[in-house]
């Protein structure tokens, strides 16, 4: 694997995908400097976990119900808990964010060390 060539062909990048490390922060921060900071820090709280989780499971429960050629319907309850549970996520991921670095960029971005494969 190398570690100075990262494959990134997302928004901003270079024709081909090949950036080196100080390219593709260069790219990262004009383009991502903000929203980067709220993912990773999204990442860390209790809240926003626990949000993902309820989600999943009423995304679970939907599924099911389709597959069953029923129609499912969240109950008010359920979407209150869920709803408070985001409010509580957006104001801790807005909360004290940090710098994102080359490793947080990565899982950001999905780009992957490595020159592109053609």
């Amino acid at each position: 694997m190398d570690k100075n060539n990262i494959c990134y062909t997302g928004v901003g990048s270079v024709k081909k995908g090949n950036h080196t490390q100080k390219q593709y922060l260069e790219v990262m921060k004009k383009n991502y400097k903000q929203k980067c900071s709220v993912y990773i820090k999204s990442l860390k709280c209790k809240s926003c976990k626990k949000s993902i989780e309820m989600n999943t499971e009423e995304v679970k429960k939907q599924i099911n119900a389709q597959l069953k050629n029923k129609t499912y319907k969240m109950s008010n309850k359920t979407e209150r808990k869920i709803l408070k549970q985001l409010s509580k996520c957006k104001r801790c991921k807005n909360n004290k964010t940090k710098k994102c670095n080359l490793k947080n960029y990565i899982l950001f971005s999905g780009a992957e060390f490595g020159k592109c494969e053609t």
